[in-house]
């Protein structure tokens, strides 16, 4: 891919994104178990990887006592976060066993796992968080699934990624980018209501597009 002019290279960005991440990641596991232990042991308490804005958007939207699950859920500063302000039912999920680790350390439930599958029960969770996530996700069709499985019925989920950016040629490890038009419609695929905003938070200077969904409820 080096010798193939940038103009070229963005086409297929754009509109092969998949095999375009095929391509620049050939040899190179960028969403491996081994990537995220490193990636994550050196970047555990960096700023960068907080979000003080979406933390506390999530925290107004949710109650104590639900149970939440975080996937994907890295460094799980959202997680800390929560539980420092009374949350009593936290759970990670994560492909790296040093957050898995380190995570369960703090007295938060984790769980170990390889996305897009959630090894967790049909209609467990209160609350499914995707944080930064979807975006890595190859099988994203599949990984939405298994969120709208594991929710509750009547749960919601709250999934962030960059806003129109960081895309496949910007993030060797992103998959796809979303707009606010794609991202309803592809959620609009499994969740009768889907709600979709741009926001920014403090740390970071692209901007981000939060959805929040909804599992019907049982009549």
């Amino acid at each position: 891919m080096t010798l193939i002019p940038w103009r070229v290279k963005y086409f297929l960005s754009k509109n092969v994104p998949l095999l375009y991440h095929f391509a620049v990641n050939a040899g190179f596991r960028a969403n491996s178990p081994e990537h995220w232990d490193a990636r994550l042991a050196e970047t555990w308490n960096d700023p960068v990887r907080h979000w003080p804005i979406k933390n506390a958007l999530i925290a107004s939207l949710t109650k104590p006592t639900d149970t939440i699950l975080d996937v994907g859920c890295g460094d799980g500063h959202m997680l800390r976060t929560l539980k420092s302000a009374g949350y009593q039912h936290l759970h990670g999920l994560d492909i790296s066993d040093y957050a898995v680790q380190r995570l369960r350390g703090e007295g938060i439930q984790m769980h170990r796992g390889d996305l897009p599958r959630i090894p967790l029960p049909d209609d467990s969770f209160d609350v499914v968080v995707a944080s930064q996530v979807l975006e890595h996700v190859i099988r994203r069709r599949l990984f939405v699934k298994e969120m709208r499985r594991v929710l509750k019925p009547g749960g919601r989920a709250f999934i962030f990624v960059p806003d129109n950016c960081l895309g496949p040629i910007d993030e060797k490890e992103h998959v796809i980018s979303y707009d606010a038009k794609s991202l309803r419609s592809f959620l609009g695929r499994f969740f009768s209501s889907v709600e979709v905003e741009s926001m920014r938070d403090v740390n970071h200077a692209a901007p981000i597009l939060y959805a929040r969904v909804e599992k019907e409820a049982r009549r």
